[in-house]
């Protein structure tokens, strides 16, 4: 099968990473927890000569490094493919992003917004929902980190590799950080619906909330409050069954019909759509990650790490 994009062939890789399907996450060191949500690796066979769906929802930025590949692409929700670098970076997002790919590894890390803030100089605004090449971080060369994960042997290097680099790399804080801690709990606090709860919970102007949301989360603070209410609502529905589907979504929305709009805006397609999709990678990394680190409407779990063998326990859910 020709897929009109650049191949590489895994075996001439030489990784040392096992390439048994498998999918890793871990938290990340205690000082980190406020600028990394998270770190992953995800180790995927070649499916049959199928390709390896998968879904990315609208999320903050993340760091992805395709330590092999034989082939990857992504494409978000009206948009056309494209195959990110080696070392991407993907901007904070509003739109669902689509994943195809073929056999590899791929370690990602996920940034929450003062993470963001500290490692990059640009705005989050101007990457939102963009992918592009990683800009340094700090010392570290990204190409050369992506070779350095190559070498490794087990999984478990990869966390401690990550918090090294990281730790590095962030910048001396600014004296706008705690308000960028403030608004991010804000948003995940389902009592506040509005920019006007939302500049009175912060008490910062508006003017000022825009700047500060355009720095280090990418968006507009009605679209902040927009993306985060329908997640929540989407979570519930997945966790409490499509039949209660009404029943389950924020109250904010003033009826389903409200919420089902917000979903073509975010997803591309109604919530059903979306959740009868056949995507047994997104569901089982999302199941570990609730478990993990946990979502933005629930409560972390203990643990710094949670492996699952993809061969045996999601590549089994396609039968």
């Amino acid at each position: 099968m020709s897929h009109g994009w650049a191949a590489a062939t895994v075996a001439n890789e030489n990784c040392a990473l096992s390439s048994a399907p498998r999918l890793a996450i871990w938290r990340p060191a205690p000082d980190l927890a406020p600028f990394v949500s998270g770190y992953h690796l995800y180790a995927v066979d070649d499916n049959g000569g199928e390709p390896n769906r998968g879904a990315f929802e609208p999320a903050w930025a993340s760091l992805r490094f395709a330590v092999v590949t034989e082939w990857w692409r992504v494409r978000f929700a009206g948009k056309d493919w494209q195959e990110p670098p080696r070392s991407a970076l993907f901007g904070p997002s509003s739109k669902l992003a689509w994943s195809e790919s073929g056999s590899g590894i791929l370690v990602g890390v996920g940034l929450r917004p003062r993470g963001w803030a500290r490692l990059f100089a640009q705005r989050a605004k101007d990457w939102s929902n963009r992918i592009d090449e990683i800009p340094r971080l700090g010392q570290t060369d990204p190409a050369a980190l992506n070779l350095r994960f190559r070498a490794v042997s087990e999984d478990d290097e990869v966390p401690m590799i990550l918090d090294e680099v990281l730790r590095a790399a962030l910048r001396r804080p600014t004296s706008d950080e705690p308000k960028v801690a403030a608004l991010e709990a804000a948003l995940v606090d389902p009592s506040i619906r509005s920019v006007a709860e939302l500049t009175d919970a912060l008490d910062m102007p508006l003017r000022n909330l825009q700047r500060l949301a355009d720095r280090a989360f990418g968006f507009s603070p009605r679209l902040l409050l927009r993306r985060a209410r329908f997640l929540r609502s989407l979570h519930a529905i997945r966790a409490s069954g499509r039949r209660t589907g009404s029943l389950a979504i924020d109250p904010a929305y003033a009826d389903y019909s409200h919420f089902i709009r917000d979903a073509h805006d975010f997803l591309g397609m109604s919530p059903q759509a979306f959740l009868d999709r056949d995507m047994p990678l997104l569901k089982a990394s999302l199941h570990l990650r609730e478990r993990i680190i946990g979502t933005p409407a629930q409560a972390r779990s203990g643990g710094r790490l949670l492996r699952l063998s993809l061969q045996d326990r999601v590549l089994s859910q396609r039968s």
